[in-house]
């Protein structure tokens, strides 16, 4: 069995909660439709779940060196840059919480991703 929650992700840095909780190990299965727009300065730079494509943040931003735009995914202490597209052990104990790779001085977002989330029972 499975537990299949779908959430808004929203283009912002803030962290946002799934109301899912995971423990370390478990199967963990996260798809995204939908694009956004992270603030490009006086540009518009559409993007998906991988953020945009070659470009990553740098200080400042909430995961340095992942991908401008990217989803991130926080659980307990754990950051990890998952995409449009992510399936694999979760690597800590903790309720899933998503976000924009972004700076948080930023805020001219625009857009969301439709974000899938399954969690698969320990067996």
């Amino acid at each position: 069995m499975a537990l299949t929650v779908i959430r808004m992700a929203r283009p912002s840095p803030e962290w946002q909660e799934s109301y899912v909780r995971i423990k370390k190990g478990q199967r963990l299965v996260i798809d995204t439709e939908g694009a956004w727009s992270p603030d490009l300065g006086n540009r518009i730079g559409w993007c998906g779940g991988e953020g945009i494509a070659n470009t990553p943040g740098g200080e400042g931003f909430l995961f340095p060196g992942a991908n401008i735009g990217a989803l991130l995914v926080k659980i307990g202490d754990v950051v990890i840059a998952v995409g449009s597209r992510y399936d694999n052990p979760s690597p800590a104990d903790g309720v899933i919480f998503l976000a924009m790779n972004e700076n948080p001085e930023n805020n001219n977002q625009a857009g969301g991703l439709m974000t899938q989330i399954i969690v698969f029972d320990d067996d």
